[in-house]
């Protein structure tokens, strides 16, 4: 065979390789995403393509073989070739700036609904997973839940020991938070010094019990700036989740829950009260 040949046989393999890769690669990335069939779909067409581009470059190859002369006699043709050769390069390139976009697109949707302070979810992370948190114990016939959670005398903290200090109590009570809680519960920080936890598969008195184990965490173990005997402590409201659609009950049971929550204050605070 010829050096013509032995070129095109090379350029052939080296673009059919290239697109076997880009294949392998584009399959991987569709299996990664979750949840989106159009950014599966969308890797997988490439995918197609690019198995389509190695078959015929492996068909051609075959064909010089037999042939036993390279088909390209102009310049133009074997610049035909090097491009087709830079097409899966091009592809693997597409689809790493989709999986990068996508996750860069899915970091800014999880900073926005992720309070930075206390990397607990924020008013708007709660909802979202409220709904399918609610919407599965239903399917269940089980109850569920809201607890509404306020820091005692939080403004005095911040006026007297300054906003850092406050930062770490806040910090504090939300790693209190996260170990008192079942992995199928929600807590968010709703702003503030306020907090919630979502109970699904909860009763009114489960859902006491977890506050009340919750508020004696928060009192043991997250130290009050002044030292000494002072403490922290949470005044707290729980209300059933009732009927309706998943946003508009929580809601409602939060407003329920917040109601019970400022009663406990006017008691005398660092108390769990049931929403009436």
């Amino acid at each position: 065979m010829t050096t013509d040949v032995y070129i095109h046989l090379a350029l052939r393999g080296l673009t059919a390789m290239l697109a076997l890769a880009a294949v392998v690669f584009g399959v991987m990335r569709a299996v990664s995403v979750r949840g989106d069939w159009f950014r599966r779909a969308k890797r997988l067409v490439g995918a197609l393509v690019l198995l389509g581009i190695a078959w015929l470059a492996v068909r051609d190859a075959l064909a010089t073989i037999a042939r036993g002369a390279a088909p390209e006699t102009t310049i133009e043709a074997w610049g035909w070739l090097v491009v087709d050769a830079l097409v899966p390069i091009f592809v693997l390139m597409l689809i790493e700036g989709w999986r990068r976009r996508d996750a860069l697109e899915a970091r800014l949707a999880e900073q926005s609904e992720t309070d930075p302070l206390t990397a607990l979810p924020n008013r708007r992370g709660f909802a979202a997973l409220g709904g399918p948190a609610l919407a599965a114990a239903r399917r269940q016939g089980a109850p569920s839940v809201v607890v509404a959670m306020d820091l005692d005398r939080f403004k005095a903290i911040n006026d007297g020991h300054g906003h850092a200090a406050g930062d770490v109590v806040l910090r504090g009570v939300a790693a209190a938070i996260r170990a008192a809680v079942r992995g199928s519960d929600v807590a968010g920080r709703l702003g503030g010094e306020e907090f919630a936890l979502l109970l699904p598969g909860d009763d009114i008195a489960e859902g006491v019990s977890v506050a009340e184990r919750l508020r004696a965490l928060v009192r043991a173990t997250v130290p009050h700036p002044a030292g000494g005997d002072a403490a922290v402590t949470l005044s707290v409201g729980v209300a059933a989740i009732g009927a309706g659609p998943a946003p508009a009950a929580i809601d409602a049971a939060l407003a329920a829950a917040d109601k019970a929550l400022y009663a406990a204050k006017q008691q005398g605070r660092d108390r769990v009260l049931v929403a009436a």
